[in-house]
């Protein structure tokens, strides 16, 4: 069975603007500063956050406490999903990168 299990890091590694990232069998997440904000990510599936269509974001407050309440947002994020969900192993034959649209050129007047 696949357990979610957010590493430690001081708060002065998320001063420094350095991520954590990882992943629990198809659930992955990122966080990171942003600013004067500390922000959570995850998304499911086998792909980076950058090839996946639905990602889950959630900011907080940049300060010490916010790295524990994003680590129980991230949780709560994990426990959500079924077992079969976090352990499935088929999306590496049925699942593509997902590659945003190009943007249009404006209209010429």
């Amino acid at each position: 069975m696949v357990k979610f299990n957010y590493p430690f890091y001081p708060f002065q590694w998320y001063k420094n603007k350095n991520p954590v990232s990882g992943n629990a069998g198809q659930f992955n997440y990122k966080v990171l500063r942003d600013g004067d904000e500390l922000c959570a990510y995850c998304w499911m599936g086998l792909w980076c956050m950058e090839k996946t269509k639905d990602v889950t974001e959630k900011r907080f407050p940049f300060c010490e406490e916010s790295v524990e309440t994003a680590r129980s947002w991230l949780e709560e994020q994990f426990r959500s999903h079924t077992r079969e969900e976090i352990e499935d192993r088929a999306g590496f034959f049925t699942t593509e990168p997902y590659t945003p649209p190009r943007p249009q050129p404006e209209p010429e007047e």
